[in-house]
Order: C-alpha cells, then structure tokens, then sequence
C-alpha cells in the first residue's frame, strides 16, 4: 500500500491550462508547515506552530488586505483545529473541556475575509489524533489510561468537522476532507460496512502526519487549488482534476 502510494504521490497532477486569477493562502498550525512545501505548489503559507484557530485568524484580519494588494484576489485555505482540543501539563496532554469556541472562532474568519470582495475563504478539516499515543512516545507509564480521551477527542474532531462541511456548503465551497484516511471500511455480511479508525498513519507521536499522510493531503490540497484558482477552458481538464482525486481515495 505505501508503494502504490508513494508511486502515486511522485506522479505531479497535470498543470491546468487556462490562467490564475486566485492566489491560495494556507492558515495553519504545525500541520501547514509539513505540507504543500514543495516549491511547485501555486500556495502562499501562513503557518505557526501550536496556534489554535483564534491565533490564525487573528493572523488573517492582520495580513489579509496586505494580501490582496499583492495578488489581487486571495482564497484562504483554514486548516486549525488540533491546538484547539488538547492542552500540555509538562510533556504530556490531555482533552480540554468541550467548547464551541472553534465553530465560533471560524465564524468570525467567515465574517473578517466577506468584507473583502476580493478574498474568498474555505475549511479544510482538522485530521484525528491519539493523546495516549502521545504520552506514550513521550515516555507515560501507562498512557493506556488516556485511550478514554482518544475516543472523547476524535468524537469532538468528528463534529467540528461537520460543522466545517456545512460551513463550507454555506460558502459554496467544496470541502478537502483529510479526515477521510483515518477511515477504514471493511465488508461485513449483507453487504454491510463497517468502519474503523486507523490513526496509525499518524507519527508515533500520535499528533503529526506522517509522511505519506502528509503528501497525500498536499496533493489533495493541490488540486482543489486547480479547481479554485484556475480558468480551465477545456471539460477533459477538470475532469482529470476530479479524477485524480477520485484515484487517490482509494489508496488508503
């Protein structure tokens, strides 16, 4: 399976024809600045290790219309989430407390980039974790005991991310859902399919994407670029586009 997808990963998407008239922006935490690295990538990035989703959009309001002078017409990517769901006591984490600080927090991005008729903004949503992984591969006797807290976690991840989707829909925007390879269907009688949850193609730290994971979601981001971004005059074009992520659904 790592072969098929490294194989696929070093197959670059075609270039669109057609012309750019947006520039991307990604707003992340640490994930931002593991992916969509490659000098290739038509991307800006504005990314800052541990900040939670009211850093980077206050990061947004403060470069936004610098931004737009630059390229004329923004659209922002958003990638937050993970900071926002778990706190450090020394070197281990633990869950905070349930809030909807987050969707709120994204509602106010909504708010600062509709002012600008020039920028445009969507959500990718925010991939799973393991805090037990975590304690573990910082050296926690019994980071077992945090496994009630991956499934109260992921729980949380899962309704953020459905509030990203609808949010999404609102603005008209497709959304990129990393999510999606943490997701393991096997068959069972009937037809039926059962679903697990793979956090394994996480790092061992149980938090950061692993290196596969992460050029798999770069490309994911890359070619929702190329549909965001650019005129494409030809169908045969974005239906390459939309076929080359239909391809890369699969190799997980």
């Amino acid at each position: 399976m790592s072969r098929k997808l490294e194989k696929y990963i070093a197959k670059q998407p075609q270039y669109p024809e057609g012309f750019q008239y947006k520039t991307p922006i990604l707003v992340s935490d640490s994930k931002g600045s593991t992916s969509c690295i490659e000098k290739e990538f038509p991307l800006e990035t504005w990314c800052k290790s541990g900040a939670t989703t009211e850093v980077l959009v206050d990061l947004i309001k403060n470069r936004i219309e610098k931004s737009i002078k630059r390229h004329q017409h923004v659209i922002i990517y958003l990638w937050s989430g993970t900071c926002d769901l778990t706190k450090k006591e020394g070197r281990y984490i633990k869950l905070k407390s349930h809030s909807k600080k987050s969707i709120q927090t994204i509602n106010r991005a909504i708010n600062i980039v509709s002012k600008y008729q020039n920028a445009e903004i969507k959500f990718i949503d925010c991939p799973l974790l393991s805090i037990s992984n975590w304690n573990k591969y910082k050296g926690h006797k019994n980071p077992e005991t945090y496994k009630v807290e991956d499934f109260l976690v992921n729980k949380q991840i899962q309704e953020l991310n459905y509030k990203i989707y609808q949010n999404n829909s609102k603005l008209n925007k497709t959304s990129v859902k990393v999510s999606k390879y943490f997701f393991r269907g096997r068959k069972r009688r009937k037809g039926q399919i059962r679903k697990s949850v793979n956090l394994s193609i996480n790092n061992k730290d149980g938090i950061h994407l692993g290196r596969l994971l992460s050029l798999a979601i770069s490309k994911s981001i890359l070619l929702d670029t190329y549909i965001e971004c650019f005129n494409i005059d030809q169908n045969s074009e974005l239906l390459q586009i939309r076929v080359e992520q239909d391809e890369l659904n699969t190799l997980f």
